[in-house]
């Protein structure tokens, strides 16, 4: 796991400073495509790609003749084919896919794009990988099932854009896409420090076992953060749609946003804390059993701050993002001071906080700027309420894993959690029929019995009638 999360840094490190273009040649691609102008559109990619290929020259040849240093300084052994490999797959992942990519999605070849990622990057490349490991028995399995799967998508890929583009053409501005992306870029970065900081200071300080630990923890919690993301970007066209609206539009949308941020993330934030353990061993090994403090340290620093999922699209809604730049810059520096103070003392558990932390002060800075925005409603009776029944679904988990513990249980602990979650909301009175008449017209007349499985749960004092209107 160690190893792995290096190269996984590697990949990271590349994609966010040495691939150029690729949000670029998306919008410019979208932009001319949609004119009719394909000649254009085939100018933009290929003089991206050319600057990336000249870009990743040097990266690729500084990463094969440097295999013995990177692998000896960054795992401790001498293992430099595994750098080698990873030359190659950085070179066609890193530069190569992510403009082919980015071409597609201006073409608005979604489907196709699916597809390829289903079948090759899904299925395709999972068998190699675990065919490569068998057969050679090492480590090498994993990269070269990279490699192979990776250059099968690229070759698809460029088949599809020179399908509709045609030949080679360079005759678009550099400097204009560079005057585009240079923000971007930036933004890149931010993203890329808020994500990797801790796991950077981990690898220069700590053993790779313990890097291991830690990474199978951070990509447990990645599964909130992923939920988190989705709200956002499910919020974010729909603030979009009323920016232009009354004040009063975007406030009451924002204070449904916190609330159902709320009831959606708190309960997943607080199960996957309080089964942190048996989650670790079950999907990792009992081995990695050390993770799971700070896998409860990140689930509650989320729980704490996850209202905010609420507010945060208005930045991107109202074109604010230099604000949501800063709020991550915040995020990376308060992260990356807690972490290397803590981390002589606690280690991986100091490093977690630290990125605890930087949730929390996000978020406030998130509040603070956002009230000079707009009028900002937050419901603080849905985040109260819904936080002492995600707290007494965690007190309630712990309390059955003292009686009976067993990594096998997990599911049925989830389980157990969301009931007792789904009865603190009745008892406190948290849900309204608004809300459930909302989730009748999300999953429609197919699925109508769920809500109305819900709304006998969730409603003490009347039950939701079907001739009510959602809202």
């Amino acid at each position: 796991m160690g190893i792995w999360a290096v190269l996984q840094l590697m990949l990271a490190v590349c994609s966010t400073f040495f691939t150029w273009f690729p949000q670029a040649v998306t919008k410019f691609v979208a932009e001319y495509h949609s004119k009719g102008s394909l000649s254009t559109a085939a100018a933009v990619f290929y003089q991206a790609l050319r600057a990336n290929v000249i870009i990743y020259i040097p990266v690729i040849i500084g990463f094969y003749f440097g295999a013995s240093f990177l692998s000896f300084h960054l795992i401790g052994i001498a293992y430099p084919p595994l750098f080698q490999i990873l030359a190659f797959d950085v070179f066609v992942s890193a530069c190569l896919i992510q403009l082919l990519a980015g071409a597609l999605l201006g073409l608005r070849m979604f489907r196709e794009i699916a597809f390829v990622g289903l079948v090759v990057g899904g299925i395709f490349r999972q068998i190699l990988i675990i065919s490569f490991l068998i057969l050679l028995k090492n480590f090498m399995g994993l990269v070269l099932g990279w490699l192979v799967s990776d250059t099968v998508t690229a070759a698809i890929y460029l088949l599809l854009v020179v399908r509709v583009l045609g030949g080679p053409r360079f005759d678009f501005p550099l400097r204009r896409l560079l005057r585009y992306y240079l923000p971007l870029e930036l933004g890149q970065i931010v993203a890329f420090g808020q994500t990797w900081v801790d796991r950077v200071l981990l690898v220069i300080f700590v053993s790779l076992s313990t890097l291991g630990v830690y990474n199978a923890a951070v990509t447990a919690f990645g599964v909130l953060t992923a939920v988190g993301n989705a709200m956002v970007n499910m919020l974010f066209p729909a603030y979009s749609s009323i920016r232009e609206g009354n004040e009063l539009n975007m406030r009451n949308s924002v204070r449904l946003g916190t609330r159902y941020a709320c009831f959606t993330l708190i309960p997943l934030a607080f199960i996957l804390l309080a089964t942190a353990k048996p989650a670790i061993t079950l999907l990792v090994g009992p081995s990695y059993v050390r993770g799971s403090l700070p896998l409860s340290i990140l689930c509650f620093g989320f729980a704490i701050t996850a209202f905010t999922t609420g507010v945060v699209p208005v930045f991107l809604a109202l074109e604010e993002t230099s604000v949501a730049a800063l709020v991550n810059t915040a995020n990376v520096l308060v992260s990356a001071s807690v972490a290397y103070a803590l981390l002589p003392v606690w280690g991986m558990v100091g490093v977690s906080v630290g990125r605890a932390l930087a949730l929390v002060v996000g978020a406030s800075l998130v509040v603070v700027f956002a009230r000079r925005k707009i009028t900002l409603t937050i419901d603080f009776h849905a985040l109260t309420k819904t936080f002492i029944a995600g707290g007494v679904t965690a007190a309630i988990l712990c309390a059955v894993q003292l009686v009976y513990y067993s990594r096998f249980m997990l599911p049925l602990y989830w389980v157990t959690g969301l009931v007792v979650y789904l009865v603190m909301l009745r008892l406190l009175k948290v849900v309204d029929v608004a809300d459930v008449n909302l989730l009748r017209g999300f999953f429609g007349k197919r699925l109508g019995f769920i809500t109305n499985i819900l709304a006998w749960i969730l409603l003490p004092d009347r039950q939701l009638t079907s001739g009510e209107v959602s809202v």
